[in-house]
């Protein structure tokens, strides 16, 4: 029987240690952007750092600290880290979560609780809610893992809001208790590990998503959480639907359908769907990591910002229908900012065939001028020529 280690490892591809999708990472897709989250959070220092341009991966940990810092999501989590996350969200009741060190008997314990990235526990928040203990945090001294734990909080707490995160999300620091009520305690061993285990296992083989690339690997997470977001709209009537926050790029009325941004992007999350009178930008919201790349490769502000929207979906929602500006001579989109009726490479054509046009011009009269200054020499010497028998004449009376 085909484990779900297996079955992630050969149809999702994901490894062992984590895969880094050196084409996605914002740093390298950026001009002047200095991103270094993975080198920095990183305990074994595998990453590449000053002339070091691969990481290390006989030195790593496995941990998958990395995958759920990186603001791109350009690095996958390793295979045995998302099986833990969904055996132990599967589950009944309450997934509760603690470090190792603490010892509790939580559903998840990882070796720190920063590798565990907020779409997961998102994804966890939706189906029966969350426990997050970070009681053994006070007695680590790794302040990096620390400050990506309470952004992650942070990033949850804005995705579903302060109502349903105070309803779904219990974070225990030191000295707080929590009691499991969900009644597993009155589970004996023998159903824990035999009928129970099976049933979970299913569970967690019906909660992987679906991914169009093997490349969107690095965003599993992201697509579990689409298809939880899908689910809880499923269950719910049309006007009684959740919005959740999230961070998209507004575009502006200075946007001209160039197609730098949809290009920029790492995870092909913009697409320009081109009309007759207008054009239409559409995004995969569970795609954008609102990295901002597509705002910084923008070449005439047609994108302000990277701000908070609410959706009740993550799928693709357009976000900007714009209307066309056409260059009449080449037929391509060109800029608002000019005051020109034609884009750039026309202007200059027809700069160029004006100018190659007074040349001609100017070329032609001066041939004219010339040919009409022979005529009249050629007039006058006529005119002597005729004039001389009649001097002859008078010489010789």
């Amino acid at each position: 029987m085909e484990t779900l280690k297996d079955y992630l490892e050969g149809a999702y591809r994901i490894k062992r240690i984590p895969t880094y999708i050196a084409d996605r990472c914002t740093e390298r897709k950026s001009v002047g952007h200095v991103c270094q989250v993975c080198a920095d959070i990183c305990p074994q220092n595998i990453y590449p750092t000053g002339k070091r341009k691969r990481p290390i991966w006989d030195q790593c940990l496995k941990c998958g600290i990395c995958s759920a810092s990186c603001p791109a999501r350009c690095i996958t989590t390793p295979s045995r880290r998302v099986e833990s996350f969904l055996m132990a969200a599967a589950r009944k009741g309450r997934l509760t979560i603690a470090c190792e060190n603490e010892g509790s008997g939580a559903k998840l314990s990882e070796t720190c609780i920063a590798a565990i990235s907020w779409e997961q526990l998102a994804v966890a928040a939706l189906r029966e809610g969350v426990v997050i203990s970070l009681r053994a945090c006070g007695e680590c001294s790794y302040d990096a893992c620390k400050e990506v734990i309470e952004q992650n909080l942070s990033e949850l707490r804005f995705f579903l809001g302060d109502e349903v995160f105070k309803e779904r999300v219990t974070v225990l620091r030191e000295g707080d208790e929590y009691e499991d009520s969900t009644g597993e305690e009155a589970i004996s061993r023998r159903e824990l590990f035999g009928f129970f285990n099976n049933l979970s296992v299913d569970t967690a083989f019906t909660m992987m998503p679906k991914v169009e690339n093997a490349r969107d690997n690095g965003l599993l997470f992201r697509a579990m959480l689409r298809d939880s977001v899908a689910q809880k709209a499923a269950e719910t009537e049309a006007a009684a639907r959740p919005k959740y926050a999230v961070k998209l790029p507004r575009f502006t009325e200075k946007c001209y359908n160039c197609g730098y941004c949809e290009s920029a992007c790492p995870n092909g999350t913009l697409k320009i769907v081109q009309g007759k009178d207008s054009f239409t930008v559409a995004v995969d919201v569970w795609k954008c990591t609102g990295c901002g790349l597509c705002k910084s490769r923008c070449r005439v502000d047609g994108i302000s910002g990277i701000v908070p929207m609410r959706m009740s979906t993550l799928g693709k929602v357009a976000v900007a229908k714009l209307p066309n500006h056409i260059c009449p001579m080449c037929g391509k989109p060109f800029s608002y900012e000019t005051d020109k009726d034609h884009c750039r490479v026309c202007e200059t054509k027809l700069r160029n065939e004006a100018v190659k046009k007074k040349r001609e011009e100017r070329k032609k009269k001066k041939e004219m001028e010339a040919a009409a200054a022979a005529l009249a020499a050629t007039e006058a010497e006529a005119a002597v020529e005729t004039q001389e028998p009649a001097v002859a004449e008078a010489e010789e009376l």
